[in-house]
């Protein structure tokens, strides 16, 4: 692996879980706006509401995808080409990031299954 795709790894590791929130913080977000925008709040999907039927779908997806990530977190013992081990605070970093944002997702998916899209 060349220096370049280090660094970019290195950087783009820790960022992945980061990244992932922020998807759903705008995918949950541009769904009630859509909601509410188009007079569609009160529509049913599969017997319930369906802003909170896709908000709890992406958050299930959310979640998917920072467990993923949380376990490739998992350290592994291969040397890179210069026969150094990879760093180990990359990974931890990146887990840690998984953890936080796991969490942060379940906190912005709770107001925004319960509240209405328009008030």
């Amino acid at each position: 692996m060349s220096e370049a795709a280090s660094a970019a790894r290195a950087v783009l590791w820790p960022a992945a879980g980061l990244a992932v929130w922020g998807a759903h913080f705008g995918a949950i977000y541009a769904v009630h706006a859509h909601a509410c925008e188009r007079g569609l709040q009160a529509g049913q999907l599969l017997g319930l509401p369906w802003v909170a039927a896709l908000v709890a779908a992406a958050t299930l997806l959310a979640l998917a995808a920072l467990a993923l990530l949380f376990l490739l977190a998992q350290p592994v013992r291969a040397a890179t080409e210069g026969g150094e081990p990879e760093p180990g605070f990359t990974r931890w970093f990146g887990a840690a990031a998984c953890v936080l944002a796991g969490f942060a997702v379940l906190f912005q998916a709770a107001p925004a299954a319960v509240l209405p899209a328009c008030w």
